[in-house]
């Protein structure tokens, strides 16, 4: 058996447990959001095989790109760099097509939960494709598993990474009208901009080392983004109870030996 599945085994169980265990500890609903992660996890291999790969052979032949040139036309290389944003953050949101899946439109709060959910298992999901396509080159197949520590990292961070974009454009989506597609359209720039670093890197533009600052900066401004949604959501009449008093000011006169809250 290819090294990547083992790695793969063990990133998915340890972003599904450390993702999933924070998702049911901030939302203070218990495993009313977890389940969520189950109907996304088969999407990402969905919209490669059915949706990415056909529309980059249509591509090809829509730029009248020559074969065994070995360069392709910058417009091409555009088309190519958004294909992937713009499709994974449409499907992304395919389950909220379902009416167990709406209901949990009914306030910001709740859709926030619903999309961070559904981006994790999403990203649980495409770290299991990624590996069938490492698996199938032979320069990859016959490496250890303990070789694929770079593609544990990296998956973790991005299941966390498309669950802050799908939050964002769940939002968009519980307000209606043209926030829905504005926040589809914000989830789609975010997923963009994750991907500059490994654009840039494949391009030879910079080094694998640089690739990931991009991608790191990326996902922290994605964690503040949700965490500043939330925490307004969370001041709107109706929110959920989530069993904890929500401080968002607090001036002590005397010092304080309790700990700050930690950050989303």
């Amino acid at each position: 058996m290819p090294g990547i599945y083992v790695m793969a085994v063990i990133t998915i169980a340890a972003s599904a447990l450390l993702w999933g265990g924070i998702l049911m500890g901030m939302s203070g609903q218990g495993k009313r959001y977890l389940w969520l992660m189950i109907p996304a996890m088969p999407l990402s291999a969905l919209v490669n095989l059915l949706v990415k790969a056909p529309l980059a052979f249509g591509g090809g032949w829509l730029f009248k790109i020559p074969p065994n040139t070995g360069s392709d036309p910058p417009a091409f290389m555009v088309f190519l760099f958004l294909l992937a944003p713009v499709c994974e953050e449409a499907i992304k949101l395919l389950p909220f097509v379902g009416h167990r899946v709406r209901a949990y439109l009914d306030h910001p709060v709740n859709a926030l939960w619903a999309g961070m959910a559904l981006g994790i298992g999403f990203g649980l999901g495409e770290a299991a494709y990624l590996a069938w396509g490492i698996a199938q080159s032979p320069e990859y197949s016959s490496l250890p598993w303990y070789l694929f520590t770079g593609y544990a990292g990296e998956r973790m961070m991005v299941c966390l990474a498309h669950g802050a974009m799908t939050a964002v454009a769940a939002g968009g989506l519980q307000r209606g009208g043209w926030h829905g597609l504005q926040g589809y359209l914000t989830s789609v720039t975010l997923h963009a901009l994750l991907n500059v670093g490994a654009a840039l890197y494949q391009f030879g533009v910079i080094s694998v080392v640089a690739a990931q600052l991009p991608t790191l900066a990326a996902i922290i401004g994605l964690v503040l983004l949700f965490e500043r949604r939330l925490h307004a959501a969370m001041g709107k009449p109706g929110a959920p109870d989530t069993g904890e008093e929500v401080i968002y000011f607090q001036r002590e006169s005397k010092p304080s030996h309790q700990q700050p809250p930690d950050d989303v």
